[in-house]
């Protein structure tokens, strides 16, 4: 969709794109540990109201976590909050403001902005539920882009009747 969009290419683009997504959050952890080896670790989480802990590798100190959790939501949340707006405008400039055009500017709002927002604002008295709406949401991304692209290349279907009145000579 990229090269739809902007009309670009680049080379070894998938290549790229893994090792940003990939190696960002390992410099992270490496920065997190370079600071100081207490911040991550051997954490305990409580499970079946406190009477058995699993341990999982974790990032042990709570200003660090959060500090650490809310940067990433607010870049994932900025960067997406960036494209949507760079797509619109595009989309707008070469096809104006149409039905289609209207729908894929909707689409990407819903696919890049609603479940990273739902996380980054999910703290007070309904943080539960918006941590179940952003689980449920977020790994349904793919499948909102496969609707959203079948959406956008669906053709309008003309009916039999009219199929028919056009190949039937009289």
């Amino acid at each position: 969709m990229l090269v739809k969009v902007f009309n670009i290419y680049i080379r070894l683009y998938m290549l790229k794109l893994c090792l940003l997504g990939w190696g960002f959050p390992a410099a992270v952890i490496l920065i997190i540990i370079a600071v100081s080896t207490d911040n991550y670790g051997r954490y305990s989480v409580p499970v079946n109201g406190n009477y058995n802990t699993t341990d999982m590798c974790w990032i042990k100190n709570q200003t660090v976590h959060y500090v650490t959790n809310i940067a990433y939501f607010a870049l994932v949340f900025l960067s997406n909050s960036i494209v949507l707006l760079i797509v619109g405008v595009k989309v707008f400039r070469l096809k104006g403001r149409d039905r289609n055009s209207v729908i894929t500017v909707l689409g990407l709002t819903c696919l890049l902005g609603i479940t990273y927002g739902i996380a980054f604002f999910s703290y007070g008295p309904q943080s539960v539920t918006a941590m179940y709406l952003f689980c449920i949401l977020n790994p349904l991304q793919g499948f909102f882009v496969f609707l959203w692209y079948c959406m956008l290349i669906r053709l309008p279907s003309r009916t039999v009747s009219e199929t028919s009145k056009n190949t039937i000579p009289e």
